[in-house]
């Protein structure tokens, strides 16, 4: 009995020995925790004491791979695995769990629930795939969906069909039916599936919207040119239009014109000429013209709007004028003071206070240019030398007025002419005798200078010609 006392006592001591010896080793463990790979050193003997050294706070729902209470071994991986948060809201009904667990079904298993055919399990806005696990994460949130019906109204077809997916669009999309990019849902694809929906599919037809030159060809589901432009792309921008108008339905014949309207302004500038005026000098002598202010042209600006409709000028609109430079008349001073002089023409010593250049013709009572003789005059002077005739505005301004006339003499305004170049102009009188005497022709038109000769009748006109 003594013998077999020692035997255990000498056992225990060994396997003590061998406990204290595994202890006092140091061992270098991989561990794989919150997606990091994290290497120790450690003397603990456990996975769970590897586990305190690095440092890691477990929750009591959390997987560890080998157990907490496993033996470590030198090289040795360990997996944590967390537990998270889940919750999952199925059949208007919300279930939560702090768990490890990762496998869906596993899941739905433990809320005593089922994934039928048609049902679909959703995380993070999508569509969980089959044997797919859950993420690592602290919160995870699920949704189990159940078929709800839709009614699909295509035209003068219907369609039932059932399905969990997300929105409208997503379940018509899973039901193969061909969709234009403009055909419309009402309510609109965007629209979640909460319960059953009654649905209209609304067939985008085609459509031309003409641009200028540019044919553009589309399809679309709208009721108004606005909308079928809006989806298009095509915006109507500052004065542009379109036919019909933006608010009215869209055409029978399936036609859009886009109008671009741009309107310029045009600064129009005019040249404003200036008048002259006239003014006595009594300073300066008769026939003498000197400026008294020089004129100046103005200038005026007037807006013309310019409107183009697709490239093309269609109207131009004044918008009013603007004087930008006012015009300055010319004032001009005529001089008035009479001055007598003399001069010796023809051998003759004349005193004069006016001298003039103008073309000289003749004229005799048979020579008038009426297809008759004539010795009448309309001053009542006889038609010989000394009777000078003019246009009737000299005549009314001179009547009388004495002159001398280089190579004819002295002479009086008596008589009414014309002449067709309107220039400064006498005709010298003859009577039948003197042309008789000198030949028939007795004077070779011609411009002369014609002296005013005293006396200075009691009106002299101040500007010349009168």
């Amino acid at each position: 009995m003594q013998f077999t006392r020692i035997r255990w006592i000498a056992l225990a001591a060994a396997l003590l020995t061998l406990a204290l010896g595994y202890a006092s080793l140091t061992r270098a463990v991989t561990i794989m925790a919150d997606g990091e790979l994290t290497t120790v050193a450690t003397r603990a003997v456990t996975v769970g004491g590897a586990l305190k050294d690095a440092g890691l706070q477990l929750h009591s729902e959390d997987k560890v791979e080998p157990s907490r209470w496993s033996l470590l071994s030198n090289g040795l991986v360990i997996n944590v695995e967390r537990a998270a948060r889940v919750q999952l809201v199925a059949d208007s009904k919300t279930y939560s769990a702090i768990t490890a667990e990762r496998d869906p079904l596993s899941l739905l298993d433990r809320w005593g629930l089922e994934l039928n055919e048609g049902d679909r399990l959703v995380f993070a806005g999508r569509t969980l795939a089959e044997d797919e696990q859950l993420p690592q994460a602290t919160s995870l949130s699920l949704e189990l969906r159940r078929p709800v019906q839709i009614s699909l109204v295509d035209g003068d077809s219907l369609l039932d069909f059932h399905s969990s997916a997300l929105t409208l669009g997503e379940a018509v999309s899973e039901q193969d039916i061909e969709l234009f990019a403009s055909d419309r849902l009402e309510p609109a694809a965007e629209t979640p599936l909460d319960g059953p929906l009654t649905v209209t599919l609304i067939r985008a037809e085609p459509l031309l919207i003409v641009m200028g030159d540019f044919v553009f060809e589309t399809r679309t589901a709208s009721s108004t040119v606005g909308e079928a432009l809006a989806e298009a792309g095509i915006a109507l921008q500052g004065l542009d239009r379109s036919q019909p108008d933006e608010d009215q339905p869209i055409p029978t014949d399936r036609r859009i014109r886009v109008i671009r309207i741009n309107e310029t302004v045009l600064l129009e500038q005019e040249t404003v000429a200036h008048k002259t005026e006239w003014q006595e000098d009594p300073e300066a002598e008769l026939d003498t013209i000197s400026v008294v202010q020089a004129g100046q042209e103005g200038v005026s600006a007037s807006r013309v709007r310019v409107r183009y409709e697709d490239g093309q000028e269609v109207s131009r609109i004044e918008e009013g004028e603007r004087v930008l430079v006012e015009a300055r008349n010319q004032i001009n001073g005529y001089g008035s003071q009479i001055v007598l002089k003399t001069t010796t023409v023809d051998g003759v010593t004349i005193e004069y206070y006016r001298a003039v250049t103008v073309f000289t013709t003749w004229y005799s009572p048979c020579n008038s240019g009426t297809g008759t003789c004539l010795n009448g005059t309309s001053s009542g002077m006889p038609v010989r030398r000394g009777t000078l005739a003019t246009y009737l505005s000299w005549y009314r301004a001179l009547k009388g007025t004495t002159v001398y006339v280089p190579d004819y003499g002295y002479a009086a305004f008596g008589d009414v002419g014309s002449y067709p170049t309107g220039e400064p102009w006498i005709d010298l009188a003859f009577s039948e005798e003197e042309l008789a005497a000198l030949g028939g022709v007795p004077w070779t038109n011609k411009y002369v200078t014609m002296y005013f000769t005293t006396p200075v009748p009691s009106y002299v006109p101040l500007i010349w010609p009168p």
